[in-house]
């Protein structure tokens, strides 16, 4: 509907309004644009076309296109343009010739310009400018190399996956982490089959955001579920980044970059100082591959359902078919060759022969409406009894997108240069004496605020100036022992570094000693920390602050609480006034009120450094609930334990939880028979603990807000015990006693997880 008001409303401009619009939406196109008559005369051509050549608009209308064209784009561009008199659109490279005399290469999308009575009056087309694209080919295949040997010997785990998160290549310090042997018995794993990936996580791949986590990786689950065979036990803390590759601007996902670092020793002596920690994975549209079977003279036996995606074809329509039929004609001889060569190596009767360790072919086929399609095939003998080749089994993945994106991924080592350009993780190679940087990958040269030309151009003078001179014996001396054999360390080293604007960033570096290029060279691995140690340093700040605060009420606030409650107590024995006896006893009731909170203020103090232990939750509510009871003696309070076994992970302030939401079910109840219900049940994971009243409730917009801290709407108790459930993993939430009767009173809900002890049994 929203479409055809819009192409009303576009209807009732002028000719002159819709010639206008439509002139301001091609002058502002980033790419060229041009219109040519039947002789090849430029009648139109855009700002950004103009700019490509290095001339001005004016400049070009009037001439014709070959005064911009060599003898070899002249032949080209005949070509396509007498396609278009035939009415064909085309897509062609072309070089044109700018103003300078240079050549500049371009994408040129024509098409043939129509009257209104169908005849071809000319054709327009989009240039775009490829020079950079070119460029950046060129230097990717210089680097490939270079790549392949930091991808290899890089200190941080790195696995690739494809798009359906099947795992195609890992370094060798992966395997060191994860104490596998041999590469081959992950190739091929999972990233959903893995029980350490929480289920969020793979939610947010799904979702195809790109995540950072820390987790505890449990090998023991690794081996019931029987994924591959590892020499490790027990538990480790990983801190794992995956990224999707290839969906920046809503592109489609070619595969995922999953980067691992083991930090076991290094979190456990931060874990004191960590409160929480945040879990990001990523996972994006899985793109199904084709299985099929065929016999060895390639005719198929049997193609999956999923050709239809791939091919236009269904299964049915090519059952029978010859592969020869579907393939282009150099992909046959290609499939031919490897055929063959793979029947040769049968008749060696030495050689053993591995299923499935044949190097994949990539070749294109022909789709149903006469397109073609690259494809990567994977294949393998299927063999008799007799161990004899009877027939091949391929799975066949579309490569498509990755050819169109990058043609130079056809070579197997561009995949490093995507990993390392790619990586939030700053690389760099450098040469230890003198001091010189011989690689750099984007980020370590973000990280300084400089490009990688300019980083690699410093002076070993330069390279010195970066560094905090506090720093720079610690960081020579370092790079000394490397290059000396030393053993990376496990815990990184942190240095301070000057940007190009002089600000100071935090670095925390692991290195170790590499080959590149023939010499020794030391690589580092760094990650900016900086805004980590100003948070930790605000934290600091404000837990001092926090620390002085509660000081002061626990000394000298209640010391001058203590005098007002003493000075209270005198004058009430002098006072003979009703009235002023009830208001003394009021000022005394808030003194006493300001007590207590003070002093469940410093109970809870050590919250977040006292550690959890399994305990029960039936005799600690009975305890609560028993001391409640005498306290208040005209309350009614009923208690109902549905799970007496219920264990929980916490500490010593559980009871400080209950008896914080007993005594809020108590004070703000203005009822003269006032009740209160405790009741405990198993709940999914977990267990619930249910506080209700019957007071006169919570309003709606006060249930939204009441354990907002910043506004204080429910008291400190209520903040209180938030902040004790938080530190066990669990949830408090707030509900009417009686759904839609919010007049008849409260029910405060905690929901605690089971303790992991009883998990695990």
């Amino acid at each position: 509907m929203t479409d055809n008001l819009q192409k009303d409303s576009f209807s009732d401009l002028s000719q002159e309004e819709q010639a206008l619009r439509y002139r301001a939406l091609v002058d502002s196109m980033n790419d060229g644009f041009g219109i040519i008559d039947n002789d090849g005369m430029f009648t139109y051509v855009n700002a950004r076309f103009a700019t490509i050549l290095g001339f001005k608009p004016k400049n070009m209308v009037g001439k014709r296109v070959n005064d911009f064209l060599d003898e070899k784009n002249r032949k080209i561009i005949r070509d396509n343009i007498r396609r278009r008199t035939e009415g064909q659109s085309t897509q062609y490279e072309l070089e044109w010739t700018k103003s300078s005399g240079e050549q500049v290469p371009t994408i040129v999308s024509g098409a043939p310009l129509t009257g209104i009575d169908d005849q071809i009056q000319g054709s327009f087309a989009v240039v775009t400018d490829i020079t950079e694209i070119k460029q950046s080919r060129e230097a990717l295949e210089e680097s490939a190399e270079m790549m392949r040997r930091i991808f290899e010997e890089s200190q941080i785990g790195m696995e690739l996956f494809d798009q359906e998160g099947i795992m195609i290549t890992a370094n060798k310090a992966i395997l060191d982490i994860f104490g596998i042997s041999d590469i081959q018995q992950i190739i091929g794993f999972s990233i959903f089959d893995d029980p350490n990936v929480p289920n969020d996580i793979k939610a947010k791949l799904i979702r195809g955001e790109a995540v950072q986590y820390e987790s505890e990786f449990d090998f023991d689950k690794v081996k019931e579920a029987n994924l591959y065979d590892t020499n490790r036990s027990g538990t480790i803390i990983t801190d794992t980044f995956i990224t999707p590759l290839g969906t920046e601007n809503n592109n489609e996902l070619h595969g995922y970059l999953c980067q691992i670092h083991e930090k076991t020793e290094h979190r456990r002596t931060e874990e004191a100082l960590e409160d929480t920690e945040k879990r990001y994975q990523l996972l994006a549209e899985n793109v199904t591959d084709v299985i099929f079977t065929s016999d060895l003279e390639l005719n198929l036996t049997y193609v999956s359902t999923s050709v239809d995606l791939l091919l236009g074809y269904t299964s049915v329509e090519l059952d029978g078919m010859s592969l020869i039929e579907i393939m282009s004609p150099e992909s046959v001889w290609i499939a031919i060759k490897a055929i063959r060569e793979a029947l040769e190596l049968e008749k060696n009767k030495e050689i053993i022969h591995p299923r499935g360790d044949q190097p994949p072919l990539v070749v294109q086929l022909k789709k149903k409406d006469g397109s073609l399609v690259w494809v990567e095939v994977a294949r393998t003998f299927m063999r008799d009894e007799h161990e004899k080749p009877i027939g091949v089994l391929g799975v066949a993945r579309n490569i498509e997108e990755r050819k169109l994106a990058e043609a130079t991924l056809i070579n197997s080592e561009l995949k490093y240069r995507t990993l390392v350009d790619q990586s939030f993780q700053g690389i760099m190679i450098v040469q230890a004496i003198p001091l010189s940087i011989l690689f750099t990958n984007p980020a370590f040269a973000g990280f300084l605020n400089y490009s990688i030309e300019e980083v690699l151009d410093f002076s070993p003078m330069e390279v010195q100036s970066i560094i905090h001179p506090e720093d720079l014996d610690t960081v020579m001396s370092r790079l000394q022992e490397l290059m000396e054999g030393s053993k990376p360390e496990s815990i990184p080293m942190a240095i301070r570094v000057f940007q190009k604007d002089g600000d100071m960033q935090w670095l925390e570096m692991f290195g170790r000693r590499v080959e590149f290029e023939g010499r020794s060279a030391i690589q580092l691995v760094a990650m900016n920390v900086t805004d980590r140690r100003h948070a930790e340093s605000r934290i600091r700040t404000q837990k001092e602050r926090a620390m002085l605060y509660l000081d002061l009420m626990s000394h000298d606030f209640r010391n001058q609480l203590q005098i007002i409650l003493g000075s209270t107590m005198v004058m009430e024995a002098r006072l003979d006034d009703p009235d002023d006896r009830r208001i003394l006893g009021q000022v005394v009731s808030a003194v006493e009120r300001c007590q207590r909170m003070i002093s469940k203020a410093k109970v809870t103090e050590p919250l977040m450094s006292v550690p959890l232990k399994p305990r029960k939750l039936a005799p600690t509510l009975e305890s609560v609930v028993m001391a409640q009871m005498e306290l208040h003696s005209d309350v009614d309070i009923a208690i109902t334990l549905k799970d007496a076994d219920a264990i929980v992970d916490a500490d010593e302030f559980l009871e400080q939880l209950f008896a914080n939401l007993i005594e809020n079910a108590i004070e703000h109840n203005p009822r003269k028979e006032q009740q209160v219900w405790v009741k405990l049940r198993k709940s999914g994971e977990g267990y619930e603990i249910s506080v209700a009243d019957n007071g006169s409730g919570i309003s709606e917009s006060l249930k939204k807000e009441i354990f907002d801290i910043a506004r204080r709407y429910g008291g400190f108790g209520l903040h209180q015990s938030k902040q004790i459930c938080d530190k066990y993993g669990g949830k408090i939430s707030v509900h009417d006693r009686v759904g839609g009767k919010p007049d008849e009173g409260a029910e405060f809900i905690v929901w605690l997880p089971k303790t992991r002890a009883s998990n695990s049994n």
